[in-house]
């Protein structure tokens, strides 16, 4: 049962750190060039929600490579 919570806490760690690192690479991208003039909070709310998609993909492809290495334990 513990190990179940230590998973959990790793898991929600490598998310909030995968989604901050690519809110902060989103931030370089000029989404204004294809957004419309005077649709700033759409704008906005485009890179949000691309960060959180974006770091949600990062983080569960870490989060399944670390699970999987665990589990050849198993194998040997």
């Amino acid at each position: 049962m513990f190990q179940l919570g230590v998973h959990a806490l790793i898991s929600i760690v490598i998310y909030l750190i995968t989604i901050g690192l690519s809110f902060q690479i989103m931030k370089s991208v000029q989404v204004e060039k294809i957004i419309r003039k005077n649709k700033i909070f759409e704008a906005q709310l485009l890179l949000i929600f691309a960060a959180i998609a974006l770091g949600f993909l990062v983080g569960n492809f870490f989060i399944t490579l670390i699970d999987t290495s665990l589990q050849l334990s198993n194998f040997f």
